[in-house]
């Protein structure tokens, strides 16, 4: 007898026609992938007139300003608007200290130790002194409180006013609420000009004079998050008591005197806006933000956390007048191979501080590498705004084979270990 043969040994067509099958799935990947990677990101749609900066727009030929023919073209660096109109010197008494309540000082009544001591500015304004003498401080310079505690002393009976003399003296100035509006990141209501840890305690309070440096305008306006690029910094507002001061802060950009102000509790900052985008505004300075955050995704493939992602955490946090292609290098979309490489889209997210709307641009990162207007399409990062990467064609070709792979794999395997299964097993 001739020996039988095995009943699940494959025959030459049945081999034949399964590597056929998977010939043909393969070259149909291949093409389907070929024609993913002729498929281009389309550009999102933002509202017209939405656009925060002429760099941001989708063509370097467009004009699209804020105002037309007053605001430079798209790309320009260096660049501030002139004064809205002429100002008016203030003089040097309006810079000086004004009394809030909170505020340390020093009273010394010659002969009388009922009336020398320290005392507080109290909350409704008032220096409660003995028996009943209270005297209004609020807004008042020292001199103008000396003379005040003098005058009170002396209506009081306590005291005749020949030779009589008092002195006032600050000695802990106190943090005040102040609000900012405006053309300002962060509008709001913020303290300034907190005690610091290394000036309280007895032993701070024997000294006379302090200086608070974190009470005056610049000190408000980074409360606020700093002045955004649209301000009109020759219109920075101060009201008080309903009094409105107009001050010129266009030095703190360009090196020259500003209007610095001592402020008190309740006073209020409107920053006008101006009708262009200032390049010049869009660095660290005293009244802008040092650096500013950003959200940054270059994810080939979702990752289980931002550690695993390739991202730097610090790349989070960027100096400030950082423009989108830095940005893009710190997120790792830039470079690499140039056949998988040069085809990368880059998107921006961000929010418009003047109509509260986000909006989306997209770039090319060749176009933005090796345009000579690069710097026209290229804008500036605002605080919180997001950056993506797409990647291109040959990457998308790369994973839609890794996956058709992995889904045809088992496919083959369970197809060829059921041909070859024993009859007596199936």
């Amino acid at each position: 007898m001739g020996m039988r043969k095995p009943r699940w040994t494959r025959s030459s067509r049945s081999v034949a026609a399964s590597h056929g099958r998977r010939c043909w799935i393969q070259a149909s990947a291949i093409a389907l992938g070929l024609l993913a990677g002729c498929v281009r990101l389309h550009p999102p749609d933002n509202r017209e007139a939405s656009l925060y900066s002429l760099e941001k727009t989708s063509s370097i030929l467009q004009t699209l300003s804020f105002s037309q023919n007053e605001c430079p073209p798209a790309g320009t660096t260096g660049f501030i608007m002139p004064a809205a109109s002429k100002q008016v010197p203030i003089g040097i008494d309006r810079v000086r200290m004004r009394y809030s309540p909170g505020d340390r000082l020093s009273i010394l009544v010659p002969g009388s130790t009922e009336f020398s001591g320290d005392y507080v500015v109290n909350a409704d304004g008032l220096v409660m002194l003995p028996f009943g003498v209270n005297v209004p401080a609020v807004k008042l310079t020292n001199t103008e409180l000396m003379r005040a505690v003098e005058k009170a002393l002396v209506r009081s009976g306590m005291f005749k006013a020949e030779l009589f003399h008092v002195s006032v003296r600050p000695v802990q100035y106190a943090a005040v609420n102040v609000t900012v509006a405006g053309a300002v990141f962060l509008p709001g209501r913020f303290v300034i000009g907190g005690v610091k840890d290394s000036d309280k305690g007895e032993k701070a309070l024997s000294k006379a004079g302090d200086y608070p440096g974190d009470r005056f305008v610049a000190a408000a306006l980074r409360a606020a998050g700093g002045i955004r690029p649209d301000a009109d910094l020759s219109r920075v507002k101060l009201v008080r008591d309903g009094a409105t001061l107009t001050l010129d802060w266009r030095g703190a950009i360009m090196g020259a005197p500003v209007d610095d102000i001592a402020l008190i509790e309740g006073d209020h900052i409107q920053v006008e806006e101006a009708s262009c985008f200032q390049s010049a505004l869009v660095r660290p300075s005293q009244i802008t933000p040092p650096g500013i955050r950003i959200f940054q995704s270059n994810l080939t493939q979702p990752a289980n956390s931002n550690a695993n992602s390739a991202i730097s955490q610090q790349s989070q946090n960027i100096p400030y007048g950082t423009r989108l292609l830095a940005g893009l290098v710190s997120s790792n979309c830039v470079g690499g191979s140039m056949a998988t490489n040069a085809r990368r889209y880059g998107v921006l997210i961000s929010r418009n501080p003047k109509t509260l709307r986000t909006e989306v641009i997209q770039r090319s990162i060749e176009e933005l590498v090796r345009s000579a207007d690069r710097d026209a399409i290229n804008p500036y990062l605002m605080p919180d705004d997001s950056i993506a990467c797409y990647d291109s064609g040959m990457t998308e070709l790369k994973e839609l084979a890794v996956w058709m792979n992995t889904m045809l794999l088992p496919a083959e395997t369970a197809n060829i270990f059921w041909k070859w299964m024993p009859a007596t097993s199936k």
